[in-house]
């Protein structure tokens, strides 16, 4: 299992609208509402509880020896491209 860290807001905003609602899918897989919410907000995983859910499951891959990320986010040990 790859090593990863913790998710911040520069990253989150540097992934593509895909990647994001892939991984968003992925911590909420029968709440498509609530996904479209969260597309729709900017992200505050102080003060909103959905954002901290987000904030505590998403996290980033550790990129290979070469820099580069084969995947853009990891959701329960599960690999999202």
């Amino acid at each position: 299992m790859a090593k990863t860290t913790k998710m911040s807001l520069k990253y989150w905003a540097s992934l593509s609208e895909g990647s994001k609602r892939r991984a968003l899918t992925c911590v909420f897989p029968l709440h498509k509402p609530v996904v479209d919410m969260l597309m729709d907000e900017k992200p505050d995983p102080k003060d909103n509880p959905w954002w901290k859910i987000v904030w505590t499951k998403v996290r980033i891959p550790q990129a290979d020896a070469n820099g580069y990320r084969h995947y853009k986010t990891v959701v329960n040990k599960t690999f999202i491209p």
